[in-house]
């Protein structure tokens, strides 16, 4: 099969796959499917991606067994094509059986992929297992946990966030890996409070105020109350270095990308939302909502239409059980559910 496939044609055949396997379809888009399939050979192609892609989301999840995946995902004919292809394989071109080597070797293939798969579809997109392991604190999907430092300093840890701590004699560190932390600041006038990311550096001048930094490309500072210093720059103190004051009411963001930050006035009630398990979204597109419900759950939610991100939104949403919020917000909009096990779902009209 060709991977060159082009991106609408994938998402034309990802929307026909989750048609025909509603069993919906009237006569006359039955019709529609069969015309569109047999119009131009990559049409086919883009199918046989979506049914693979499908089959392959299952089996790394391991939910159904082999034989209720051939039933309900594969054709016959594709399901006798794989078979045929396996025996080949396991016996070789000529006949004989392959050596075990040969067999540990699929074993090593089939357990990296299937983990490949967990990885790009299991776990949200802003999930960091590898930093986890190198950080001193971390969260798992969903977690909300509240970290006492020995100066009495404290970290309230949003889903998928991790910290290392670094204190000494003349200085206190907090080094953010990636996510979402809130820190409230114990007063010490001899060591100064850092949070550092990269070049990207927040002082605290006595404050609560959290740090947000969702992918490598970008990070963002909330000032709760009083204020902070955040400088910008490789060498701290260098005449490169840009420097900023942000008080209580102000985030600031930063692309890594050389351009200057955004500095904005924001409500601190809709932005500390996640602070107490919830979710504001105040008219904003169905695209964003969808976006942070990824971060809460373990899975992956997909919109078949690109259109669809745009609807607008608007609700005060509890974290505790984002598979609710998703429902409310589909029957609200008039939307539909089709459920691929528990962990994947995706939205269509």
């Amino acid at each position: 099969m060709s991977l060159n496939i082009d991106e609408t044609l994938k998402q034309q055949a990802i929307d026909w796959l989750v048609r025909l396997r509603a069993g919906d379809l009237t006569d006359a888009e039955m019709s529609a499917f069969a015309v569109w399939l047999a119009a131009d050979y990559r049409h086919s192609e883009a199918f046989a991606f979506a049914e693979d892609l499908f089959d392959d989301m299952v089996v790394a999840a391991g939910l159904v067994s082999a034989a209720n995946v051939a039933d309900d995902i594969k054709s016959p004919g594709l399901s006798t094509g794989m078979r045929n292809r396996s025996s080949t394989f396991e016996q070789g071109s000529s006949g004989r059986t392959l050596p075990n080597r040969f067999r540990w070797g699929r074993a090593v293939l089939a357990i990296a992929a299937v983990w490949l798969f967990a990885v790009i579809l299991v776990m949200p997109e802003q999930a960091h297992p590898f930093a986890n392991l190198l950080s001193d604190y971390h969260t798992e999907t969903g977690e909300l946990r509240d970290i006492e430092l020995t100066d009495g300093s404290h970290m309230l840890l949003n889903t998928n966030s991790a910290v290392s701590v670094v204190y000494d004699e003349s200085k206190r560190h907090i080094v953010l890996h990636h996510g979402q932390v809130r820190f409230t600041v114990a007063k010490d006038n001899r060591r100064p409070f850092d949070v550092i990311t990269d070049e990207f550096r927040v002082r605290a001048l006595g404050t609560v105020f959290e740090v947000y930094r969702p992918d490598g490309d970008n990070v963002s500072v909330t000032v709760q109350q009083h204020a902070v210093t955040v400088a910008i720059g490789q060498d701290a103190g260098s005449a490169q270095e840009a420097s900023f004051m942000l008080r209580a009411g102000q985030n600031l963001r930063y692309r890594f990308d050389g351009n200057p930050p955004t500095v904005r006035q924001v409500e601190l009630d809709q932005a500390s939302a996640w602070q107490q398990r919830r979710l504001f979204i105040n008219d904003r597109p169905l695209g964003e909502l969808i976006a942070e419900l990824n971060r809460y759950r373990v899975g992956r939610i997909f919109l078949s239409d690109a259109q669809l991100s745009d609807l607008r939104v608007t609700g005060v949403f509890p974290l505790d059980k984002p598979d609710d919020i998703l429902r409310a917000v589909s029957e609200v909009l008039g939307l539909q559910e089709t459920r691929l096990g528990p962990l994947w779902v995706l939205l269509r009209r």
